[in-house]
């Protein structure tokens, strides 16, 4: 009786694992971000802060593939540094610094669907031919959870943005597509 109890529980245990696989894999999430805070003007220019917030899931992701949201990109300069008033980093409870600066500045793709970032190679030259033709500039990749300086930064960052141009700026507050490399909440397989 054991060894059918056993076997009962082991079949109902892998059909179930067989059943959350398949429901994960019928509709992919992946990690968004959205603008913490008022932007922040120095120096005449507009620094925001991009990061996490209680809707971010940066282990599984937390919005559908399927979903459009705007694409978060971003050219790092090392020799950009810090603008004077930038508000200090800080430590999370898990040793990350966030809300660093990110030594970069971001452009931002309105209504891209999930489902087209297929690779981070293709994410990539999407934030750079975008680049080439709004700034006229190369260099742009898709922004990434870690892309603050500090310690094991991450969660979030300060970047130079310009004006409220190329889905910046929407109501009710958006949320960008942006990658992580270290776990598998992207939108690509």
């Amino acid at each position: 009786m054991f060894k059918k109890i056993l076997a009962t529980s082991i079949a109902t245990i892998g059909l179930m694992m067989t059943v959350s696989i398949s429901a994960a894999q019928a509709n992919p999430t992946a990690m968004t971000w959205r603008v913490l805070g008022s932007p922040l003007p120095l120096g005449g220019k507009t620094y925001v802060l991009f990061g996490s917030d209680g809707g971010t899931n940066p282990y599984i992701g937390d919005t559908s593939i399927n979903e459009y949201r705007s694409l978060l990109c971003i050219k790092k300069n090392p020799l950009l540094p810090a603008p004077l008033g930038l508000p200090p980093s800080y430590l999370t409870p898990g040793g990350s610094t966030a809300a660093s600066w990110s030594g970069g500045s971001v452009l931002v793709i309105p209504n891209v669907q999930g489902t087209q970032l297929t690779s981070l190679a293709v994410a990539n030259r999407i934030c750079n031919v975008v680049g080439q033709i709004v700034r006229g500039t190369s260099g742009y990749r898709i922004a990434e959870f870690h892309d603050g300086t500090g310690f094991f930064a991450g969660w979030s960052f300060w970047t130079e943005a310009y004006d409220y141009i190329n889905g910046l700026a929407q109501s009710p507050p958006a949320r960008y597509w942006v990658y992580i490399n270290s776990t598998p909440a992207n939108p690509w397989p």
